[in-house]
């Protein structure tokens, strides 16, 4: 389990709303992403109901509204059902028990990979 959270005063924001705001900022931009300088994951509810829409992308009809999950492309997450991510993937989607716990992994998962 991964232990620690972004603290302090960084221009009046709390840590993790700071974080949150740099991924959110970074999610933003037309800039293509590059997976070796960032990683921009994001805590959502578990999507459920999986299918193929017309086009052939994955689409869904629901969420769980008791499971969170940890998304982020840029370690090769192509949404869709998480048995069909690679094991990396499925570990770090979760899922998790709280929006807190989730929102916690993202934030861990992005300051690891942060842009230098």
């Amino acid at each position: 389990m991964m232990q620690g959270m972004v603290a302090g005063d960084f221009g009046g924001k709390l840590g993790l709303e700071y974080v949150e705001g740099l991924v959110t900022d970074a999610m933003k931009t037309d800039a293509p992403h590059d997976p070796d300088r960032g990683h921009y994951p994001y805590a959502r509810q578990v999507r459920t109901g999986w299918h193929r829409d017309a086009a052939g992308a994955w689409a869904h009809d629901g969420v769980d509204d008791h499971l969170w999950e940890v998304f982020c492309q840029q370690c090769g997450d192509t949404d869709g059902p998480a048995e069909n991510q690679n094991p990396a993937v499925r570990q770090l989607r979760g899922p998790y028990r709280h929006k807190h716990t989730a929102e916690h992994v993202a934030n861990e998962h992005f300051k690891a990979f942060r842009a230098s």
